[in-house]
């Protein structure tokens, strides 16, 4: 019986001249669910993959001699420790329930938190 309805908006949708006279069906209620799935929690860029790839370039251009790539390697490191530092704080806030405020999107963890504390009608 759904699959008649969508062909129907698919039909509509073409033949119709104005979008605003298309009629909206509700065919589940419109409300947020209790929480969220944590699926998009991991980003998907790497942190450090820049600073590694330039010390292996190095690396290879000056065989292996880490003397000449001294530079690479301590700009490799503060990234790795900064990146570190970032996510243990993150760890800590998690931990003790803060949650990060100003920050354009919140994970998963924090969003279902405030779907709790202000539950839907």
């Amino acid at each position: 019986m759904r699959l008649n309805n969508v062909l129907n908006f698919r039909d509509m949708r073409r033949y119709t001249k104005n979008p605003l006279e298309v009629k909206f069906e509700e065919l589940l209620p419109l409300k947020l669910k209790e929480k969220v799935s944590g699926k998009g929690d991991r980003s998907k860029e790497r942190a450090c993959v820049h600073e590694i790839s330039i010390m292996f370039a190095c690396f290879k251009k000056n065989e292996f001699d880490q003397a000449r790539c001294s530079d690479e390697i301590t700009k490799f490191q503060a990234c790795a420790t900064k990146n570190y530092a970032d996510k243990f704080k993150r760890k800590q806030d998690m931990q003790e329930g803060r949650i990060s405020t100003g920050k354009d999107n919140l994970t998963p963890r924090e969003i279902n938190y405030l779907l709790k504390k202000y539950p839907n009608p």
